[in-house]
């Protein structure tokens, strides 16, 4: 193997990389559960969100804020990875949990709702025209 190694030093280098990506890729749920550990045990408590936002988003991430201290973090858009979702999965069920224990309900859903029913008050109200 050593001297496989020594006569292929360009081919050894490619695969020992790939061998490190495919790692940190199938390492992204842990390390999505260590960053949110690692963020709660700091007091910060984050969601992370990807993809096409609902339209009472900018509403839902205002009431948690205000009313909770919890920050709504936007990481990507619709295009995503597997490893990604996977990470910010894994990192919103541990945040998430945590939230929960701490303010002893469920703090997104209800903020959720209200958000809703805020922008269904509005485009009530709103003029036809």
């Amino acid at each position: 193997m050593k001297a496989f190694v020594a006569n292929h030093k360009k081919l050894a280098a490619i695969i020992a990389l790939v061998a490190m990506l495919g790692a940190w890729w199938l390492a992204a749920p842990v390390r999505g559960h260590v960053a949110a550990r690692f963020d709660i045990v700091r007091g910060h408590y984050r969601i992370l969100t990807y993809g096409l936002p609902p339209s009472w988003r900018p509403e839902y991430a205002r009431l948690l804020k205000e009313r909770y201290g919890v920050e709504l973090h936007p990481v990507a858009g619709c295009i995503v990875s597997p490893a990604l979702v996977s990470y910010v999965d894994s990192y919103d069920d541990e945040s998430a949990a945590a939230a929960i224990r701490k303010f002893g309900h469920d703090v997104f859903k209800e903020c959720a709702e209200d958000a809703r029913k805020s922008l269904e008050r509005r485009v009530a109200g709103a003029p036809s025209g």
